[in-house]
């Protein structure tokens, strides 16, 4: 790792800036799915970004505000935690950069003979998704109508869908969403009919909402979603339509 990749996030870039998490249940949620996926750590000690050293969360506590890291392999790195000392945490949560800069050890422990660590829950995460190849603007006269059905929710949302890529899409809303979209939250059913003059099918799948946007003035939310592990037969229908979507742009000149 180059020392560039040990930055904290207090001198991330603009671009970086609009992915900083701050929401304490939010940052719960992403340690959560580190801990379910078994995803590697990759932590830095500050001063010594040459030196990479792995873990995996063992236990997150969002009442309490802590969660728990295994030993560190190369054992080295178990020294330098018990000294107190700083460091990043860099992870890939399904496809999903993560980093936690400015950690500490608050307490240290041992499981079944292996050293285990709290650490406080950050205050902030950067939690960026990789751009993704193509997405794909869809024109007013072609928007879709997708209702989002969570069980979480008294009734069903209705909207546009305005983008689309393989991973994601862009809904719009002729209403202000309330109550408001929580960062995270998961739509149990998304669903979307895709042209019948060239696909004759349908899409349904899960999704999280990701960033919205509130216009009072227009009386309109838009907000993004990312889809959770289509299955085959879904994933095949929206790379299907993306990459129409994406031939049609071309033919028109307009493709990104």
């Amino acid at each position: 790792m180059s020392g560039n990749e040990a930055i904290s996030i207090t001198t991330t870039s603009k671009d970086d800036e609009k992915h900083i998490i701050t929401r304490q249940a939010s940052i719960f949620a992403i340690l959560r799915s580190l801990q379910k996926h078994r995803s590697a750590l990759s932590i830095v000690f500050r001063g010594d970004s040459k030196q990479v050293y792995t873990s995996i969360v063992l236990k997150v506590d969002l009442d309490e505000g802590y969660f728990l890291i295994d030993e560190l392999a190369p054992a080295s790195g178990n020294k330098r935690i018990l000294a107190g000392d700083v460091f990043s945490i860099r992870a890939n949560d399904r496809g999903v950069q993560v980093l936690f800069s400015g950690n500490k050890v608050v307490a240290a422990g041992h499981n079944n003979g292996a050293a285990i660590y709290k650490v406080a829950l950050p205050n902030k995460a950067l939690y960026k998704q990789r751009r993704d190849a193509f997405r794909a603007h869809i024109s007013i006269a072609n928007r879709a109508e997708i209702k989002l059905v969570s069980y979480e929710r008294q009734r069903p949302l209705i909207g546009s869908l305005i983008d689309i890529s393989s991973t994601g899409c862009k809904i719009e809303f002729s209403y202000l969403v309330e109550p408001a979209f929580e960062e995270f939250e998961v739509f149990d059913e998304v669903s979307f009919d895709l042209p019948e003059a060239v696909f004759d099918s349908s899409v349904l799948c899960s999704a999280e909402a990701r960033h919205a946007v509130y216009d009072e003035h227009k009386q309109i939310t838009q907000c993004g979603f990312r889809f959770l592990s289509p299955d085959g037969r879904n994933q095949r229908e929206i790379d299907r339509y993306v990459a129409f979507l994406q031939r049609d742009a071309r033919r028109l000149g307009i493709a990104e």
